[in-house]
């Protein structure tokens, strides 16, 4: 007769393995999702690393002068929408990256079709529909790297004449931001292939904007990234920033409001230096 007998578990001994797993999957799921995400931001680093080399590689090709970021209509005969034509700062340094999928952010959902129209949700007028080259998650700095506007004032930068800019002309090319992660209000997947300066450095920073928001762009990715976010500069590298870039503006709590006015956004751009980083849109330095 064997000396051992089988015997299945009993209830308890069956409820304690379950509680164990249960505690194992809680510890280990957190790590794994920090783990994937790092994975994701490190995707995302890289691929700002190709597109600062593509920004380099189009300079050099025409005279050491910034990308322009806007495209136009191509055959206007044909088709007078520019937003479906992809000669965006996107579609110009495309051809020394090759790869699509770089302007899109990992850490948030990609598009999944490049041959087709996103209808812009803020803006329903079927004029609004854009090609992938105009909604990427990896925005261009408009007016402090690729190009002046003739105005010197501190307000939006959207209304004066302007001019490409010289890379040569940075005080400092590898403190300038030249590409940062981008949210389109509430979408997932998409955005806008553009961010202004100096509306970007001045954002609302207790709260995330449901709707489009020229100031909200480039700090409302702390959704996915935190303090530390990404950026590709103008000298070729890529790299992370802080808070310490942003003059914040706190609608809940307005006592800890580094500007309340433009005048107020140039003196912290003065006193912090933030020219190096986020340029100015008047100034070609």
């Amino acid at each position: 007769m064997s000396r051992f007998r089988n015997r299945a578990f009993t209830l308890i001994e069956l409820l304690v393995v379950i509680a164990i797993i249960a505690i194992l999957a809680a510890i280990l799921f957190p790590v794994f999702a920090q783990a994937k995400f790092a994975a994701k931001k490190t995707s995302s680093l890289s691929g700002l690393k190709q597109m600062a080399l593509g920004l380099q590689m189009y300079a050099a090709d025409y005279d050491d002068m910034a990308v322009p970021e806007y495209g136009w209509a191509e055959d206007p005969a044909t088709n007078s929408n520019q937003y479906h034509y992809n000669n965006t700062w996107v579609g110009r340094t495309f051809p020394y990256i090759k790869n699509r999928a770089i302007y899109f952010d990992k850490t948030i959902s990609e598009i999944n079709n490049y041959d087709t129209l996103y209808q812009d949700p803020y803006f329903p007028d079927p004029y609004y529909t854009y090609t992938w080259a105009w909604v990427t998650t990896f925005s261009l700095n408009v007016g402090g790297y690729s190009r002046t506007y003739g105005s010197s004032y501190w307000g939006p930068s959207t209304s004066a004449p302007s001019a490409q800019r010289s890379l040569t002309a940075f005080e400092d090319v590898s403190a300038r931001l030249a590409v940062a992660p981008t949210r389109y209000g509430s979408i997932s997947n998409w955005s806008w292939m553009r961010f202004l300066v100096p509306e970007a450095a001045w954002p609302t920073y207790d709260r995330y904007a449901n709707t489009f928001s020229w100031y909200q762009l480039v700090s409302d990715s702390r959704k996915q990234y935190g303090n530390r976010i990404v950026g590709a500069f103008a000298d070729g590298h890529a790299g992370t920033f802080g808070p310490e870039k942003f003059v914040k503006y706190y609608n809940d709590n307005p006592g800890a409001t580094e500007a309340n006015t433009w005048a107020e956004v140039g003196q912290q751009f003065e006193n912090r230096d933030l020219y190096k980083f986020w340029g100015v849109s008047w100034l070609p330095n």
